[in-house]
């Protein structure tokens, strides 16, 4: 998190007047928004992020931070916070959501919105996703502030509801309804990752585009009838079937510009049996199927982004 706030940091302020931050001075007061955020229930739906957004904004304005909220669900509101520049630069815009995804208590081994530090990991809903990016651009936002940097772009921060497959009250309003207050040249939010092999970073990854989705709409039809009788026809059944033979279906790998770089780099970094098989991603003869790239990828370490290791809890100080 705090590798994070630090690139935010550079990535608004004028390159001679690039603050000097000590971090581990900040470490508590990274850690008290971090755990106070996630003991925020905004479990989605219903979201309720107005709770965050209240947080956030005492917070801000108490380091005389304006802020402005905009609300098309009175309980559901998005924050923005402005650091002027100078102008010479169009604005950058950090952003994290304050909703998280929903829980079942009963399956969790602490409470999932007591934000417990515990073997140096701090244990909660959304402590990865996304109240660790959340906090990062609080800090960021008031370590600029303290520390008077001289910006040469506006620096925005936006707190946003309803990233979790509900976004109309949240990015749809504000791209729709609020663009000027955020527009900006660049966007940092989420993504990419960082992996951690022997309790150190070895790789920091960073996404140069988005998913996009891309939906099938299957339609069966059948013979009507009563439940009682079993025909041969039964529209579910033949859905069943269709749906079960996509999910056993492997994709052909196909490397573009961006993942034929990755992994040639990846090699070069690696211990050579990694290395190895790195490379042999890039010889047709040698690819191995989608599945196993995973795998390969995730094999001996222990990844920051919460995917592909504890779902539960946020390594203290590790991203």
């Amino acid at each position: 998190m705090r590798r994070i706030a630090l690139v935010v940091l550079l990535a608004g302020v004028a390159t001679a007047q690039i603050p000097v931050i000590d971090w581990d001075k900040q470490k508590a007061e990274i850690l008290q928004h971090h755990r106070a955020l996630i003991q925020i229930d905004t479990s989605n739906p219903p979201g309720n992020e107005t709770k965050a957004v209240e947080y956030l904004k005492r917070v801000l304005e108490a380091e005389g931070i304006p802020t402005q909220t905009f609300a098309l669900d009175p309980s559901r509101a998005n924050l923005t916070a402005r650091l002027k520049g100078n102008g010479s630069k169009r604005p950058i815009l950090i952003l994290a959501h304050t909703d998280v995804v929903g829980v079942q208590p009963e399956k969790w081994p602490v409470a999932p919105f007591g934000a417990i530090l515990k073997d140096g990991y701090i244990w909660g809903r959304g402590s990865r996703d996304d109240k660790d990016k959340l906090a990062a651009n609080l800090m960021a936002m008031l370590l600029l502030k303290r520390n008077k940097a001289q910006l040469d772009r506006d620096v925005i921060f936006l707190a946003e509801a309803g990233e979790e497959g509900t976004t109309g009250p949240g990015i749809d309003f504000m791209v729709n309804q609020h663009l000027d207050a955020i527009n900006a040249e660049y966007a940092l939010t989420e993504g990419g990752s960082a992996t951690i092999e022997s309790g150190r970073i070895t790789v920091v990854q960073f996404g140069t585009t988005e998913k996009v989705p891309r939906r099938t709409r299957l339609v069966v039809n059948g013979t009507s009838g009563h439940g009682s009788v079993p025909r041969v026809d039964n529209a579910l059944v033949h859905l069943s079937a269709a749906v079960a033979k996509v999910g056993t279906w492997e994709t052909p790998m196909r490397l573009n510009d961006t993942t034929r770089t990755y992994f040639e780099k990846l090699a070069t970094i690696s211990a050579p049996e990694k290395a190895a098989r790195y490379n042999g991603l890039l010889d047709p003869k040698r690819s191995p199927r989608s599945s196993d790239i995973w795998r390969l990828t995730s094999q001996d370490a222990t990844p920051c982004c919460g995917r592909r290791s504890c779902p539960l809890s946020s390594r203290l100080g590790s991203a």
